[in-house]
């Protein structure tokens, strides 16, 4: 029988005097150090085993260092007094020891341990166990079971000390520059390639299965440095495993004890270490990838190690918003504990007391750090919330491979997985308010109010005061337009408009000349003028001119033919515009061919926007459908008119949308709408993209939500 359990249920309260009346004991492990923390001396200390820093004044430090297991409350009051000169109450010396137990800070036997666990009621041990399971709730960070690499870090340490000399660290900084460069000229690829990357809505299995092990492989690499470098800063290193960030693999490494025994710069050390040993072998594999041939193993492996390690590292390791690495260096930096969850308990209770007036206490922050605070809270949640909700994304992208029609279950679920945590956040935040306001609440929500809300929210869900409407994407593009082409060869003699003039129509935009056409011609009018003057000889003299008249008619149509192919070396315009071809005169003194494109005229006073709604909305088009365009960039929207319809669907035109949402799916068939924008202020331009909306009638937010659920039944469950 275990006789704990049995003296807990025979003597419930005797377990807990004792306990309660044992003296607090200092871990004989316990790791510590002062620091200048904010501009205050501060000391930190860091339990064995435990994974929370805790930070002291120098007074509570001289109070917690009396506390060796033999003195009572009373006791150590007096000897703090004895030592300091200063005089403390039994009271407080009580309430630090108490609050420091409540944080598992004193050192405990495992007897001791088994006693409080037993005398944790079953609603705190549920508590417990759902604090446990909740960080499965939070994917930013999964753990896996540690083990204690020390001796192979001390091990490792000792073969790579040359890392540690000036001589390297040169040799380092020169590699980092001859890669700074390749990167600068190659930066446009680097960023598209690395989306491409990440995005994994196309990847076979391959494709997965090496970026994970190459992922493994640089995350030991990364986690190594950082413990290698707490250990030459004397630092032990007592847990490294594997962890998952965000979904990616990775390892973590403790090195809490470095942080709490180095100093700021060695503390930025530590940190700096598993960054710069990704980018020395990023700088190892960008000259092999700029020095092999495209297509070879060693080409592709060596870029693949790039994106991974490069501009990965950039935008994310970097990144202050999120707890890695750039995150740490920056609390260093300006001597922040925790910045991320002070800064985020600061605007939250500043939020719920100053705007939901709320009886909360705001933490208190010095004047000069508020805003800052107040702005990094913000930003950083904005950028965690983005990055779960990419997170999601990214589940379903990867499962609409397998099964497009169903990969929003687990995107959906993912999502609620993820958010479960903020959900009950907003949960508890919404009750407090509730209870909070609950009094005028009720006193406000009186039968007649009540009623009366009822009546308008009844009213505001079935009052048809919604514009219904069907958007689509489009570019710019004139509604009528002429391409100039050489209507026959030759020489092109000179150029009369340059880029973005504005013509009229029937004006000469360039002059070519063809001399065989122009001597031919010349011949041609030559001859006919000596038929002629054959005609009228025949006439006078009365002899028979049947003869003379044909072949005058047969030069007349040879002259007119020739003179009409020579008029067209003179390029014209058919209609009033704006040139739109750039350089014309680098066309001077060129030789073109018949059919070559010399200039395009746009009449840019009306244009049309060629939207394109998917097939899944067209149920929704009825005639009389009025339409706007909103083009991105300018302020304000353009009225327009429809124009036409077209008669079937097609495929939308490259660029207007990212087709890579639609991965593992055939993309919908799109139907053409053409919209006819007036642009008499020439305001808009030919090309410009924008978003064309066309409103039809107004409808309830009973219509829509009736709608929405019947078109999800029948697309999903017939």
């Amino acid at each position: 029988m275990n006789l704990t359990r049995a003296l807990d249920v025979a003597f419930p309260e005797i377990p807990v005097r004792v306990v309660a009346r044992r003296p607090p004991l200092l871990h004989p492990g316990l790791v510590f150090k002062e620091q200048v923390i904010g501009g205050e001396a501060m000391v930190r200390a860091l339990v064995p085993g435990g994974d929370c820093v805790f930070n002291f004044t120098p007074q509570s430090w001289q109070i917690i260092r009396l506390c060796n297991g033999k003195r009572s409350d009373a006791e150590i009051a007096e000897e703090f007094a004895r030592e300091t000169g200063q005089r403390i109450s039994v009271d407080d010396v009580r309430s630090l020891v108490e609050e420091l137990e409540a944080s598992d800070f004193w050192y405990k036997s495992e007897q001791e341990k088994n006693i409080l666990l037993m005398q944790k009621s079953a609603e705190e041990r549920r508590h417990l166990l759902r604090h446990k399971q909740r960080k499965w709730g939070d994917l930013g960070m999964l753990t896996f079971p540690a083990f204690n690499p020390d001796r192979f870090l001390t091990w490792l340490h000792e073969r790579i000390r040359f890392m540690f000399t000036g001589w390297f660290t040169l040799i380092t900084l020169t590699a980092f520059g001859f890669m700074t460069g390749i990167y600068f000229t190659h930066w446009s690829q680097f960023v598209h390639d690395t989306f491409q990357f990440y995005n994994f809505t196309d990847k076979s299995g391959w494709d997965v299965a090496l970026f994970w092990g190459l992922t493994l492989i640089l995350s030991a690499i990364h986690e190594s440095a950082h413990g290698v470098v707490c250990k030459h800063y004397a630092g032990k290193v007592t847990s490294m495993g594997f962890a998952l960030v965000y979904l990616t693999p990775a390892f973590y490494t403790d090195t809490t004890e470095g942080m709490i025994l180095g100093t700021t710069f060695q503390r930025i050390m530590i940190t700096v270490a598993g960054i710069w040993s990704e980018m020395i072998v990023c700088a190892i594999a960008t000259p092999l990838w700029w020095g092999t041939a495209p297509g070879t193993a060693i080409h592709e492996l060596a870029y693949t190690v790039i994106l991974i390690t490069g501009v990965g590292v950039i935008l994310i390791n970097w990144n202050p918003l999120i707890k890695l690495d750039g995150y740490h260096i920056v609390c260093d930096l300006f001597g922040i504990v925790d910045l991320k969850e002070h800064s985020t308990a600061y605007a939250s209770a500043w939020v719920k007391k100053n705007i939901w007036r709320l009886p909360v206490e705001v933490p208190f922050v010095p004047q000069r750090r508020r805003v800052g605070f107040f702005a990094y809270a913000v930003v950083s949640g904005l950028y965690s919330y983005t990055v779960l909700f990419v997170l999601a994304q990214f589940v379903g992208n990867v499962f609409r491979n397998f099964n497009p029609e169903w990969s929003f279950v687990p995107e959906v679920a993912t999502a609620l997985l993820i958010f479960r945590t903020r959900l009950r956040t907003l949960y508890d935040f919404m009750k407090f308010l509730y209870l909070d306001k609950k009094d005028r609440i009720q006193a406000w929500f009186t039968p007649r109010n009540f009623w009366a809300q009822a009546a308008a929210a009844l009213l505001l869900f079935f009052a048809p005061v919604w514009r219904d409407s069907i958007d689509g994407r489009f570019v710019l593009e004139p509604q009528k337009r002429a391409v100039l082409r050489a209507a026959v060869p030759g020489r092109v003699e000179a150029v009369f408009v340059e880029e973005g003039q504005t013509i009229a129509q029937g004006a000469t935009l360039a002059l070519l000349r063809n001399l065989p056409l122009q001597s031919r011609l010349a011949h041609s009018e030559a001859d006919y003028t000596t038929a002629q003057a054959q005609y009228n000889s025949s006439l006078a003299r009365l002899a028979p001119t049947g003869d003379a008249q044909h072949e005058r008619e047969r030069l007349n149509q040879q002259r007119l033919e020739l003179a009409l192919e020579t008029a067209r070396l003179e390029v014209k315009s058919p209609i009033a515009g704006v040139v739109m071809t750039p350089r014309l005169n680098d066309r001077v003194a060129s030789y073109v061919k018949a059919g070559t494109e010399l200039a395009e005229i746009a009449d840019l006073s009306t244009l049309r926007a060629r939207i394109f709604v998917s097939e899944y909305d067209m149920y929704r088009y009825r005639n009389g459908f009025s339409a706007r365009v909103a083009v991105d960039g300018m302020f304000g929207k353009h009225a327009a008119r429809l124009a036409g319809v077209a008669p079937v669907s097609s495929e939308i035109e490259p660029g207007l949308i990212d087709l890579t949402k639609y991965a593992g799916l055939a993309p919908p068939k799109f139907y053409a709408m053409d919209l006819l924008v007036d642009n008499a202020d020439g305001r808009l331009r030919s090309g410009l993209r924008g978003t064309g909306r066309l409103y039809g009638p107004r409808r309830s937010l009973a219509e829509f939500a009736w709608e929405s659920a019947s078109n999800f039944l029948g697309r999903k469950l017939w």
